[in-house]
């Protein structure tokens, strides 16, 4: 029925041409109502066309139908117009499309069905367009392809059937599609693939199947995908990836798996991409990669491994090793999600904090010292390392110093890496520095209190210390006078009333004098005392109270520096050691004293 049927449109093609030719003004009809024409390209664009207009001129090259409520497609909708290029349908109504459709447009290109509402296709739906190069079914409803749907597609270069409901792939359904560069089959419901669904397409250089519900993949489902060069796997459920065929995959150049389960990563899969340039691992599941894995990254020049469950302990020291090397592009927002004393933190900053690698077997380097036939041991740059003693506790102290020895083979002497006691250092000193510029800025601030405070104290202090000075000057002057051996001697002579008239009567009578020492003793005692010296008890007694008060004041003020200056220290160490790359440090001393260091 279908090969008599195919005979009866072919008559009826055959008698159209006929008629055109015999009526060659009908092929220059005008451009039809609603539409607009330029040249051989006719644009019926957002015109609420239900159907296709009738008066197309049989010359039309391109024809857009975009925008409007064309709900479907019926068989031979389109004979007449047989030198049609391109077809663009998208952004309609359209729910079902005849077998024979597209029969007499045999030049068409490029055909645009995407953004509408087509559930299935007949399997000869494309047979009558052997020449399409592009074709997009995208933004539909399809919920499967029938075998053979894409039958004689033999020069078709892009397909694109994104964005529908496709639960399955058929066995060789691209068989003849040879020419074949771009495949897009994103946004499905695959969940799996069939060993040669992908058969025939020996030119494919792009294939995405993102965003569908794929749980595991085999490489060996693309055996013969020789020139793939990018495969967008992202935002699947893929738990596990393997290589089931040994073979080498070098034409693959890009691999996104991003947004995926995945746990861990098996080398095989890497160890059959040698050419691999650009990968993406962003929001995966993944804790740490093995060495083997990053072996085998030998060409990769972009990486991204942001947005994982990153265990910063020593399983991640061979990817920490291979990213420090790394010399191209890559995504520096790794975090740790554990240890705990890890969390938050980035990965490259927390293994260099705490030294995760340092002590890492794998990190250790390994030389051999030649034996030597002398009994003067040989010099090497190298110092003796402490290897680990045989119940691998891995302290220090508890293993044995390896020196030269005359056996004839030297077993190798572990070298572990040396510690960067630089930050370290630098942080101290200058903690040290600024808690003694507070201490020093703490006691002038003291003193110059002090001073604003209590200045009529200082200033008698002052005047006490003045009059102190001269007295004692006065004291030595007077001492050296009264060791002088001259002394003057004066009669102090007063006479009584008896006395006196005896002499007068008389001219003799009894006479008492007494004999002192100099005038200036004398006057020395009858010296009235300054006015400054008047309060000398007072003064002394001004002047232990004053020393007293001060010597309590500058008591207190050391006893709050030695409370405080601690405290500053302590400060500032915790700050500044976190900035200074010594995060250890500043949570070692926040946990001594009580604070979470988290």
């Amino acid at each position: 029925m279908g090969s008599a049927l195919r005979r009866r449109w072919l008559v009826v093609q055959l008698l159209m041409q006929v008629w055109l030719a015999a009526n060659p003004s009908l092929s220059e009809r005008p451009c039809p109502k609603s539409c607009r024409c330029d040249g051989k390209i006719v644009y019926c664009e957002s015109s609420a066309f239900r159907d296709v207009p009738k008066n197309l001129s049989g010359g039309c090259e391109g024809l857009s139908l975009r925008y409007n409520s064309l709900a479907s497609l019926r068989a031979g909708q389109f004979v007449g117009l047989n030198h049609l290029i391109w077809l663009y349908l998208d952004h309609n109504y359209i729910a079902s499309v005849d077998g024979m459709a597209f029969q007499g447009v045999r030049r068409l290109k490029e055909l645009i069905l995407s953004s509408n509402k087509i559930t299935s296709l007949h399997n000869t739906t494309f047979h009558p367009v052997p020449n399409l190069r592009n074709l997009d079914l995208s933004y539909n409803k399809l919920q499967a392809l029938q075998p053979g749907q894409f039958q004689g597609l033999r020069k078709l270069l892009s397909l694109h059937i994104r964005s529908n409901s496709l639960k399955i792939i058929p066995v060789r359904l691209f068989q003849d599609c040879r020419n074949l560069e771009f495949l897009d089959l994103g946004y499905n419901r695959l969940r799996s693939i069939t060993r040669n669904a992908f058969s025939g397409l020996v030119k494919l250089t792009e294939l995405h199947l993102e965003h569908n519900q794929f749980s595991k993949i085999n490489f060996s489902h693309f055996p013969r995908l020789y020139n793939l060069r990018a495969l967008y796997l992202q935002w699947n459920r893929i738990r596990s990836m393997n290589q089931g065929l040994t073979w080498t995959w070098a034409s693959i150049q890009k691999l996104d798996l991003s947004g995926n389960d995945l746990t861990d990563v098996d080398a095989v899969v890497y160890q059959c991409l040698p050419n691999l340039q650009t990968l993406n691992l962003d929001s995966n599941k993944l804790t740490n990669v093995s060495q083997e894995v990053v072996d085998a990254w030998i060409s990769l020049t972009t990486i991204s491994l942001a947005g994982n469950v990153w265990d910063c302990g020593p399983a991640i020291c061979p990817l920490v090793a291979w990213l420090r090397n790394f010399r191209g592009a890559k995504e520096t927002t790794m975090i740790c999600a554990s240890p705990k004393k890890a969390q938050g933190e980035k990965v490259m900053d927390a293994v260099e904090a705490f030294g995760v690698c340092q002590s890492n077997p794998a990190t250790t380097l390994t030389v051999s010292i030649p034996p030597t036939p002398s009994s003067v041991p040989v010099q090497t740059e190298h110092r003796p390392a402490i290897l680990a003693s045989p119940t691998g506790s891995g302290k220090r102290g508890e293993g044995s110093i390896r020196g030269p020895t005359s056996s004839a083979v030297t077993p190798p002497v572990a070298l572990p890496p040396e510690q960067d006691f630089e930050p370290v250092s630098f942080h101290k000193i200058v903690a040290g520095s600024v808690a003694l510029f507070l201490s020093v800025a703490m006691i002038l601030l003291v003193i110059y209190v002090s001073w604003k405070r209590y200045p009529s104290s200082v200033k008698q202090l002052q005047e006490h210390s003045a009059a102190a000075r001269k007295r004692r000057k006065k004291a030595r002057e007077t001492e050296r006078t009264l060791s002088s051996p001259l002394q003057e001697y004066y009669v102090d002579y007063k006479p009584t009333n008896s006395e006196a008239m005896d002499v007068l009567v008389n001219g003799t009578g009894p006479c008492t004098y007494t004999i002192s020492g100099s005038r200036e003793c004398e006057e020395q005692r009858d010296v009235e005392v300054e006015p400054g010296q008047v309060r000398t008890a007072g003064s002394g007694q001004s002047f232990i109270h004053l020393f007293f008060s001060s010597f309590i004041h500058l008591f207190v003020c050391l006893v709050l520096i030695c409370l405080f200056v601690p405290f500053f220290l302590l400060l500032l160490t915790s700050l500044l050691s976190p900035a200074l790359g010594c995060p250890q440090t500043s949570r070692r001393l926040l946990t001594r004293f009580g604070s979470d260091p988290l």
